[in-house]
């Protein structure tokens, strides 16, 4: 599993091109966050893409009526056939259950920015949370997103960052109440450079640690 702020995929070449990497790299379920297609009549929408499904609840537009965020999960054949369930639990947040034992839970979140307003934020975790509180404690858990947060070393073993961030502080709370890992920062990664120059780590995988060792 892995996840991607995409950043827009609403070319069809763009997403055939995160279609053919996800295959390359034999991702079997990719969390995709700013997908920015918007589809308000669909609740859900499944697209094929190449030799895999683009699941997608809608993006939503701003006040400038330009498409935003817009969650998705990337599916290999395999995910796709194990498949039982696909809910959008809010704009920001997809939860699915595929098949297995135990049964397997994603979710796909996109958190608002750092410079969000707080409450923004606050709606978020709390929506966050209600969704964690439904699935049922024998499920193993996996939580793609993007998180717009840092985590310092003292919420994380290896982190990019030297320093927590507000949303990071939001963050490692949930992971601590909730007894999540946030596993990409159990090795050591290389930061993720947007526009070539500032790298930055936002891009969490967390999962229940219960069901992890």
């Amino acid at each position: 599993m892995a996840t991607y702020n995409a950043n827009t995929v609403r070319e069809e070449a763009r997403l055939e091109e995160l279609a053919n990497c996800v295959e390359e790299r034999g991702v079997e379920i990719l969390g995709v966050q700013e997908h920015r297609r918007v589809h308000t009549d669909q609740p859900i929408l499944y697209h094929k893409v190449g030799g895999c499904s683009f699941i997608t609840s809608s993006a939503w537009r701003n006040d400038a009526q330009a498409a935003t965020g817009g969650v998705g999960l990337m599916v290999s054949p395999r995910a796709r056939r194990a498949l039982r369930r696909v809910q959008q639990h809010t704009n920001r947040i997809l939860v699915a259950d595929f098949e297995g034992n135990p049964v397997t839970t994603v979710m796909s979140v996109y958190s608002p920015t750092n410079a969000a307003p707080i409450e923004d934020v606050e709606k978020f975790y709390d929506e966050l949370r209600t969704a964690i509180h439904h699935v049922p404690a024998h499920n193993f858990l996996v939580i793609l997103g993007d998180f717009n947060a840092r985590l310092g070393p003292e919420d994380a073993p290896f982190t990019y960052h030297n320093n927590t961030n507000r949303n990071g502080e939001y963050l490692s709370a949930l992971l601590t109440e909730h007894e999540l890992l946030a596993a990409n920062t159990l090795f050591s990664v290389s930061g993720w450079a947007r526009d070539g120059r500032s790298k930055t780590e936002l891009l969490v995988c967390c999962v229940s640690w219960t069901t992890y060792w």
